[in-house]
């Protein structure tokens, strides 16, 4: 991709993403509800980051070590603040942070799909973003030398629900 600056075109350097998943975590929240607005509002979610699957046997142990253990983060923990039209407000508490993160969420046959970008300077993640590059740092060098880690995570959340009709 190339941008023009100051009527230059630079070059920004390849951005290579990793896509995982958690396969540890609790939902709390309604069993029961008469909107997708309702079922959120109030939930929670609990994230056992020992669970990270990367699909690396290699990577997720780094993971474990060099970044989450560094970022004092065994469980991320969301709660719902506001859901509303699509869109919605969660407390997200990593790094024994809580910080609010907009999302938005969408019902998809029998799945709520929240989605969500996190920038993990936000809480104060650079320290373990450093640790993990130190652990992998050849394997994340661009073609111009520089081992380069992005601090932004897209979060994909897909909950399962069962929608029924009442009928009287």
């Amino acid at each position: 991709m190339v941008f023009p600056f100051y009527g230059q075109p630079i070059s920004l350097p390849n951005k290579l993403g990793v896509s995982g998943k958690f396969e540890d975590f609790k939902f709390s929240g309604s069993n029961e509800a008469s909107s997708i607005e309702e079922l959120l509002k109030q939930s929670k979610i609990a994230i056992f980051t020992a669970s990270v699957n990367s699909n690396s046997e290699i990577r997720d142990p780094k993971l474990r070590v060099s970044f989450f253990k560094v970022f004092n983060t065994s469980t991320i923990e969301g709660a719902v603040l506001e859901t509303k039209e699509g869109k919605g407000i969660v407390s997200l508490q990593m790094n024994t942070e809580a910080h609010p993160l907009e999302y938005t969420y969408s019902f998809k046959k029998d799945t709520i799909v929240m989605e969500a970008k996190i920038d993990l300077n936000t809480w104060n993640g650079e320290e373990a973003m450093q640790s993990f590059n130190k652990e992998c740092y050849d394997l994340h060098k661009r073609t111009d030398g520089i081992s380069k880690l992005w601090t932004d995570v897209d979060v994909l959340i897909k909950l399962p629900v069962t929608k029924t009709a009442i009928i009287d």
